[in-house]
This record gives C-alpha cells, sequence and structure tokens, in this order.
C-alpha cells in the first residue's frame, strides 16, 4: 500500500497541529516518520487510520491500483509499549488479532504463530506476557500488528521505552517484515530513522536514508 498525504492540516479547536503538509509513503518499505514531541507526527498516523479527520487536504491511500479513503480495518497499529493483556499466554495476545480478522482457530493459532516467529518470541509463546521484559512485549506488538493480516503497519514511537539493544532488535524486525506489509513509524530514534528506507519530515522535507 502506498500512502499519499495532500496539502493536509489538522486542528483541534483553535490549536493547529500541522498545515498544508504533504508527502508520499512509498509500498513496500520502512518509513520513519520523523519530528520532534508535539509536530503532529500521531496525529497524522492516527488520520491515516481513520481515527482522526482532516481539516483540509486528504489522505489517499493506494492498494494495487485502488485508491482508498483512511479507515481502521485498513490498517494495523503498533502503540508505544504493547497493550498486553499481562495474565493471558503470549500467544493468546497475538491470537487476538488473528481472530478477529475472521480466521478459524485453527488457522488463526497458525498464524499468530508464525507472526510470533517472526519477531523471535516462539519458544515464549506459552509464558504470561507479565513475565516479558519491555522490549519482548514491544515485539509481541508488532507480531500482534502482522497476525492482523493487514497490509499497511502504523507504528508510534515504538522505541520510546526501550534501550538501545530494544530498539535495534526492533528496527532489524520491522526491517524484516517489508514483504509482508508496508510499514510507517512515527519517530525521533535515530537507530530507527537510520534503519529505515526513506524518512519523511513534518516540515515536508522529505530525504532518503542509506
Amino acid at each position: 500500500m502506498q500512502v499519499i498525504v495532500a496539502d493536509a492540516s489538522i486542528a483541534f479547536g483553535s490549536f493547529t497541529v500541522f498545515d498544508g503538509f504533504s508527502a508520499r509513503f512509498e509500498a513496500g518499505q520502512v518509513t520513519a516518520l520523523v519530528g520532534p514531541s508535539g509536530s503532529g507526527k500521531s496525529s497524522l498516523l492516527a488520520a491515516m487510520a481513520g481515527y482522526v479527520r482532516l481539516r483540509d487536504g486528504s489522505i489517499t491511500i493506494v492498494d494495487q491500483g485502488t485508491s482508498l479513503s483512511p479507515h481502521a480495518d485498513l490498517v494495523s497499529w503498533v502503540p508505544q509499549g504493547s497493550n498486553a493483556l499481562a495474565r493471558r499466554s503470549v500467544l493468546d495476545n497475538v491470537l487476538i488479532a488473528s481472530l478477529a480478522a475472521g480466521l478459524a482457530m485453527r488457522e488463526a493459532v497458525d498464524v499468530a504463530e508464525d507472526a510470533l516467529s517472526q519477531v523471535d518470541l516462539m519458544t515464549r509463546s506459552g509464558e504470561q506476557a507479565r513475565r516479558l521484559s519491555g522490549g519482548e512485549l514491544q515485539r509481541v506488538a508488532i507480531a500482534r500488528a502482522l497476525a492482523s493480516g493487514k497490509d499497511l503497519i502504523l507504528a508510534d514511537e515504538p522505541s520510546a521505552n526501550l534501550d538501545e539493544r530494544n530498539t535495534n532488535e526492533v528496527a532489524a524486525i520491522l526491517n524484516r517484515l517489508v514483504s509482508r506489509a508496508t510499514i510507517i513509524v512515527a519517530t525521533h530514534d535515530p537507530i530507527l530513522v537510520s534503519s529505515s528506507h526513506a524518512a519523511v519530515h513534518m516540515r515536508q522535507q522529505v530525504s532518503t536514508v542509506g
């Protein structure tokens, strides 16, 4: 999926978050949406997911030549932190997504286990989520997004609470997943920015990384 943002503005009451922003987020890659706290990164992600309405401009999601409006059904969201169900197993936390996608139980389990393998957590699948580290819980959140089967993954500051080692692990995992989904990461973490295929700055400056 490609995401095209054209002359977009978001405001909450009299407060303008950003105004006249345009950018393209190309399909099949990790793009870092870069800017300091308060620049509107999370608000733009929320607009891409259909959670927030634009004041002006447009966001178009292009899927195999078809232009679509933002909608929650098109995206999977990776929040800051994992939002894990602490006393449920790691597998159960990921299984929620594949079941919500409408899969029968056996297939849903297979998809969830595959997603856990992709983030190197299959060996922890039977443990309660509360026993995992912060970095491992963030990887559970990524696995849950992958298990949803959505072609567009939006990650909001996924390294906000992680140390350098765990941030590098998350960056490597996101890059491995581009064969399955287009990934947009709101961040100001230099590790995630440098590991991404491209960076889009909230000031309408687009740069290719690497």
